[in-house]
């Protein structure tokens, strides 16, 4: 009996246990049931990016520049369309929308996108709107970021314009898969990452949302640009390449060229301008292929202010002026800036290899009698061509010899003015040393000989393989009236960076000054171009320069000026691609942008007088 009592416990007990075992074994299958559940939901989960409103840009006066509109755009959920519906949904939307194609329509339908746009609703009645959402569950609309340039081309460069990223964008820039647009050039591209701001998200599982994240909008950009001095200073620009056409004989038409505003004091660019431009609109609807070659054919997308490479002529004698004064080297013969120099309309030269150059100053009869402020003011070739020669002769194959370059490189030529843009170029100061790497990677390019004294000549009067960019120019102007060599701006906030500075005191200020200011008045070479303001010329200063090209091509036509002479505000720079004389066309230009700057009456700009060559 025992024994039988003591079966029955051990096979109840057996059977509790089996009990417990069973239990544990149905919940740990049930919790890795969820567990993958959980987990394939997770793959089924998918994003649908909702591109995020782009800050917006303001001018100095805080005019917009270009804003971000929120438009209604139809989608239709892919997930929802089955075989039973597809017809259906295809005769609402070919119904409602009739604009768009058949091939559009097919496109829509065979797209494996979780949701597929279909049109934006802007210009569709509210009534049209709220029976699709009431009565179709497939469509769904989102109300997407639209950009707008107010202003049209009028910014087209400093602005820039957006489009799809390319592989290289999506890589470089964390907000690009999510909005599908980024800055491809101009300020829109270098401030990609504060302008773009953060994509919002929809969360599907299948085809229903199951949860959703707000885009977060993008900083907005304040800008030292004036928006009246830029429409000043691009009809100004205009009308100069329309007197262009209108004066010389070209084989092309003139239509390149770039003008800008710097302020003195801050450094921040108050206009720029670079023709021919475009409607950075029209990348925001849609360019046709058409359309965006013959842009690219023009060049349109080229900032000629930081991209324009070109020879600077006789604005670039600044620099053989501030070595002068500093290393007392002026033509043979001559210690200070006061002694006169017989400048008969030539110089002759001797090379290494014993043949001898004959210089022609463009004004073939001389320039008399010339100190160093009457080189300037009459742009006298003969005078700096003998500092170019008394720097050969004392330091020709030394470390002096690049004594010109060492200058120039100190204002900024052949560098970057880290201006916040991008694609800026930099330029080229050629010396000996470049002249032998070219002998090996660009052969042809120079004699064998490689650098000689002719060479030096060009350069002291911004000839020969010297190239350089507007910007370069207003800056190294800039440079030698503060001391201060600083990365120019165009957001207002921006960080300043100084490049370097330089020993320049106020005596060599006021000296610079003044003898610019001879070049605007009687008798110097941008004096045709400025009578027109009469007295008020007589607080003006400037440079003239005309470049050579090579080829056939007209001369670059250059100028560059400063507002006023007892209190400088703003440097200008004008350029104008095959423009000529610089004294005929880049100075009654800039004329015309400082009468503005200095509140005067505008007149046209109209020729001046050919000098230079």
């Amino acid at each position: 009996m025992f024994n039988q009592k003591r079966l029955e416990f051990t096979f109840i007990a057996f059977f509790i246990l089996l009990a417990f075992v069973l239990i544990d074994i149905f919940q740990l299958q049930t919790r890795e049931f969820e567990s993958t559940s959980q987990i394939i939901d997770q793959q089924n989960l998918d994003k649908f990016y909702i591109a995020a409103p782009r800050g917006e840009i303001f001018d100095v006066n805080g005019e917009k520049i270009a804003e971000t509109k929120l438009e209604p755009h139809l989608y239709i959920n892919m997930r929802k369309i089955t075989n039973q519906n597809s017809s259906d949904y295809r005769q609402i939307i070919q119904y409602n929308f009739p604009e768009l194609t058949t091939k559009e329509i097919n496109e829509i339908f065979e797209s494996k996108d979780i949701l597929h746009f279909v049109i934006n609703l802007s210009s569709v009645e509210y009534e049209v709107r709220n029976n699709l959402l009431t009565n179709y569950d497939a469509f769904l609309i989102i109300d997407l970021p639209i950009r707008k340039y107010i202003k049209n081309e009028l910014f087209s460069h400093t602005v820039g314009y957006l489009g799809i990223p390319n592989q290289d964008e999506f890589n470089k820039f964390q907000n690009a898969l999510g909005n599908n647009i980024v800055g491809k050039n101009g300020l829109e591209r270098y401030y990609e990452e504060y302008l773009s701001g953060i994509p919002g998200e929809l969360i599907f599982s299948g085809s229903e949302i199951i949860d959703s994240k707000q885009p977060i909008p993008g900083e907005d950009l304040f800008l030292s640009i004036d928006s009246l001095t830029q429409t000043v200073t691009k009809e100004s620009l205009q009308q100069g390449l329309d007197l262009a056409n209108k004066s010389f004989e070209s084989q092309n038409e003139i239509k390149k060229g770039a003008s800008l505003v710097l302020d003195i004091e801050s450094g921040n660019i108050v206009s720029m301008v670079s023709l021919p431009d475009f409607d950075p609109n029209k990348f925001v609807s849609g360019i046709s292929d058409f359309e965006y070659k013959q842009l690219d054919r023009d060049q349109a997308f080229n900032n000629f202010a930081i991209q324009g490479l070109y020879p600077p002529g006789s604005v670039f004698k600044v620099v053989a002026y501030w070595l002068a004064l500093s290393e007392n080297i002026f033509p043979e013969g001559l210690n200070n800036k006061d002694s006169k120099f017989d400048c008969e309309g030539s110089l002759s030269f001797g090379f290494d290899d014993g043949s001898q150059q004959v210089y022609n100053d463009w004004k073939f009869e001389g320039h008399g009698k010339v100190d160093l402020t009457d080189a300037i003011k009459q742009s006298c070739n003969v005078y700096f061509w003998d500092i170019a020669l008394n720097i050969w002769r004392n330091f020709g194959n030394t470390d002096g010899e690049s004594i010109l370059q060492e200058y120039s490189k100190e204002l900024g030529f052949s560098e970057k003015t880290n201006v916040d843009l991008p694609f800026e170029k930099v330029g080229i100061i050629p010396d000996r040393d470049l002249f032998e790497e070219w002998k090996i990677s660009r052969p042809g390019l120079v004699r064998d000989e490689g650098w000689l004294g002719g060479d030096l000549m060009n350069l002291i009067i911004g000839q020969g393989a010297i190239t350089t960019t507007p910007l370069q120019v207003a800056n190294a102007y800039r440079t030698l009236l503060t001391g201060e060599n600083q990365s120019p701006t165009l957001n207002i906030n921006a960080e300043k960076i100084t490049n370097n500075k330089i020993n320049v005191s106020d005596e060599f200020i006021s000296f610079l000054l003044k003898d610019l200011n001879t070049v605007t008045n009687k008798g110097g070479t941008a004096y045709v171009s400025f009578s027109i303001l009469g007295n008020k010329a007589n607080d003006i200063g400037g440079k003239t320069g005309t470049a050579q090209n090579a080829g056939d091509k007209n001369n670059t036509s250059w100028f560059v000026g400063v507002d006023s002479i007892s209190n400088p505000k703003y440097i200008i720079v004008t350029v104008v691609d095959e423009g000529g004389s610089g004294s005929a066309v880049a100075a009654p230009v800039s004329r015309r942008i400082i009468q503005h700057l200095l509140g005067y009456a505008l007149t046209p700009v109209e020729f001046g007088e050919i000098t230079e060559w």
